[in-house]
């Protein structure tokens, strides 16, 4: 271990200055999900440059791909993402990195050029490391896709990371999700004739004010969130179309599962109601997390090992040349034993091959995520100083399974008893294009040519 330990650091800083470059880049790019060309190419050149190959594409998928070092078993993957968000950019409306996969990408990358860089080198006896590059996290939607096409299969262990204000081992991540969009499709009338019309925004409404009914009767850890994104132009015009897009949360796939039919349930009585059709197409839904205790373990130990990021007076005067306020984390926070109320498509992941994930600490404690006082951070020098950590933490993680046959054979072993009679299904839709942005309707269509009933 010791003879890795110093490879890992020697190694991350012979790369520690393309990594911080890629992160800043993929930081300027800043694309939305399912768009993010320019960083996941950046990313692959990074990688190629090193001797990688490209494994699988994706043609639904353009963005997402998979890259591989070495040979054999066993094969460890780690997942890069780096999408951004909307109105988080610098400039107000732009988008921007609030949520830091800039630097998770970055630093993701560096992890698997490390261990490349091992493999090289006769340390490793045998395997390969994957690098996934997963686009449109932040929409839920990313690994969805990419499992129902068939990436992370084969794959013996996964390793992913998360930029945070705190460092911490996250064993039990967060809730299961379905994002599902209804539509409602009715007559359109002149207003002073209403009753000529069948009003689409009626049933929307009806169908919202039955949802709020229904969260009363509900598991209270449950979470249903839903906007309108159409429902007419004008007040005299009555609306054929109206749009709603929900998110059901749940502790795991048989709450959600429950609960979105009851969702459905409320936009059938809202047709049958106001005499419109309604139809209900489901974007993307995920799984919560299959917890592996071996890899949690494993990660706290190469978090000890590598030592968290090290903030200093330097750091804390970048802070406030940002104006923002905050804290910088000290130390290693005790693992999260609780799951979360977030979500992340990451989850899914973990009932393909065995997972392990952390967060470590590129922001300071007090600014929101998800904003773009978070973007601002994303490419200041304590943000590297965690993202190169991150770097050396997954790497090393990476190098003992590959070196350590029974840590891995115990992760596994973990892995196969907590899904035994488990048949995974990606459960969104074969052939359905991913909810890109502008492929999500948000027109009003014609009238007298409503699309079909569909999932």
């Amino acid at each position: 271990m010791r003879g890795l330990r110093r490879l890992v650091g020697k190694a991350a800083a012979r790369i520690a200055d393309d990594a911080v470059r890629l992160s800043d880049a993929i930081w300027e790019f800043a694309e939305e999900p399912f768009r993010e060309f320019k960083s996941a190419s950046a990313i692959r050149e990074f990688l190629g440059g090193r001797g990688f190959r490209l494994t699988k594409s994706f043609p639904m998928i353009p963005t997402a791909f998979e890259m591989r070092f070495g040979s054999g078993r066993p094969r460890i993957g780690l997942l890069a993402e780096y999408d951004a968000l909307p109105d988080c950019g610098i400039e107000m409306g732009a988008w921007g990195h609030g949520c830091g996969h800039n630097l998770l990408g970055a630093a993701s990358a560096m992890a698997a050029a490390i261990v490349a860089e091992a493999i090289g080198r006769g340390m490793v006896p045998s395997g390969s490391v994957v690098l996934a590059g997963c686009p449109a996290e932040e929409s839920l939607a990313g690994k969805a896709y990419m499992a129902r096409d068939g990436a992370f299969r084969g794959l013996d262990a996964v390793l992913a990371w998360h930029p945070s204000s705190e460092n911490r081992v996250n064993p039990l991540g967060g809730a299961a999700l379905d994002s599902v969009v209804f539509e409602f499709f009715g007559r359109t009338a002149h207003g002073a004739s209403a009753h000529l019309g069948r009003s689409a925004l009626d049933a929307a409404l009806l169908m919202e004010h039955a949802v709020n009914i229904l969260r009363e009767h509900v598991p209270e850890n449950v979470r249903i969130h839903s906007v309108i994104t159409g429902g007419g132009t004008m007040p005299n015009v009555v609306p054929a179309y109206a749009r709603l897009w929900y998110y059901v949360r749940g502790r795991d796939r048989k709450e959600v599962d429950g609960v979105s039919r009851r969702v459905t349930a409320c936009a059938r009585g809202a047709a049958l109601a106001t005499e419109t059709r309604a139809k209900r197409t489901l974007l993307t839904a995920i799984y919560a997390r299959l917890p592996n205790d071996t890899l949690a373990d494993m990660l706290r130990s190469c978090m000890e090992e590598i030592g968290p990021p090290e903030f200093d007076s330097r750091d804390a005067s970048e802070l406030k040349k940002l104006g923002l306020k905050g804290e910088f984390a000290r130390g290693i926070e005790r693992d999260d034993k609780k799951q979360g109320r977030a979500s992340s498509d990451e989850d899914t992941v973990s009932w393909l091959a065995p997972l392990g994930r952390f967060s470590l600490a590129c922001f300071a404690e007090g600014p929101p995520g998800h904003h773009r006082d978070t973007t601002a951070q994303g490419r200041a020098r304590f943000a590297h100083k965690g993202m190169l950590k991150a770097g050396q933490i997954l790497a090393f993680a990476a190098l003992r399974l590959m070196t350590d046959r029974n840590l891995l054979i115990k992760a596994r072993d973990e892995f196969r008893r907590r899904t035994r009679g488990f048949r995974f299904d990606p459960l969104v839709p074969k052939g359905q294009i991913p909810p890109i942005r502008d492929r999500i309707p948000s027109a009003v269509p014609r009238p007298d040519g409503p699309p079909a009933e569909g999932r």
